[in-house]
């Protein structure tokens, strides 16, 4: 009958020696070589120490219900905001429009995907130039809490006078530094229509460490006779955040390990193989419990 192995202990042989001998030196050598050699193999294949990382996330926006128009033509200016300290700055201007406004859920997740905005004025003249400022509250949390007020600026210039704009584009993230794992910024929440003169917003606005801005932009001008009114719809998508974060200690030590750990096994393997050739065949001195008895029995005869 056949038998079958169904379990095996391997047998194992101690090469024995004192601690300062030339086999204690040998032994410690192999074990600086596995320890250091894998952190400088893998130090030196680049990103071992992982210095920042990208993470997506869906951003919760709402449109504050806060604007602020300019419109142009040859002969005069329009302007409206929802801000009652420049409107009475500009009240010669002046001219309330009729506005539309809806905010969709479109995936039931509790974050609004986009906004549906249209506005109508009335106009005596031609309009050539339209800028819109639309106010939005924007919040992160996954990574860091960031809490601010930002702004999406609708432009367009024409030299045929319009009769209405349609636009659709994206609201977007835009990073000018790294952010800080779990760090809480709330800075810039606050109102971002703060000097009135449109040069000066720009300005204090594109000084902020991150903003969002209206991109991949597509306008469709409105041209023909006009009825006196100037119509502007808008749709704006609310787009994930892709935002660059310097990890954490845990999280950059987790990765490190986990490159360390891979050399570390060759390393250890290579090792053991050499070291089971060097002390089996006797090439630095060592005692073995064999050679021990051989010795003892030796004596005693």
């Amino acid at each position: 009958m056949a038998l079958i192995t169904f379990h095996s202990i391997p047998l194992v042989r101690e090469y024995q020696s004192t601690w300062i001998s030339r086999a204690s030196f040998f032994a410690g050598l192999c074990f600086l070589v596995c320890a250091i050699a894998p952190f400088l193999v893998a130090y030196s294949s680049h990103g071992f120490w992982v210095k920042h990382h990208l993470h997506r996330e869906k951003p919760n926006v709402h449109f504050k219900y806060q604007a602020l128009l300019l419109a142009r033509s040859p002969t005069s200016d329009i302007t409206w905001s929802t801000f009652t300290e420049y409107n009475l700055l500009s009240s010669q201007y002046l001219h309330f429009p009729s506005i539309t406004v809806s905010e969709r859920d479109e995936n039931d997740d509790g974050f609004m995907d986009g906004l549906d905005l249209k506005l109508e004025f009335e106009s005596d003249g031609t309009i050539n130039f339209i800028c819109m400022f639309l106010i939005f509250s924007y919040r992160l949390k996954d990574i860091a809490t960031i809490n601010m007020e930002s702004l999406g600026v609708i432009q367009y210039d024409s030299g045929i006078p319009l009769t209405g704009l349609h636009f659709v584009g994206d609201l977007q993230w835009v990073q000018k530094r790294m952010i800080d794992f779990w760090q809480t910024d709330n800075r810039y929440n606050q109102t971002a229509v703060g000097p009135f003169e449109i040069s000066d917003l720009l300005r204090a606005y594109n000084a902020r460490d991150y903003v969002t801005e209206l991109r991949n932009g597509h306008y469709v001008p409105m041209y023909g006779p006009s009825d006196g009114l100037v119509t502007i719809h808008t749709y704006i998508r609310y787009t994930e955040a892709m935002l660059e974060y310097a990890p954490g200690l845990w999280n950059v030590l987790k990765w490190a390990w986990i490159q360390y750990a891979s050399v570390l096994l060759v390393f250890v393997y290579a090792t053991g193989i050499i070291k089971n050739v060097v002390f089996s065949q006797q090439m630095v001195p060592t005692w073995n419990e064999k050679r021990i008895r051989t010795i003892a029995d030796d004596s005693r005869h």
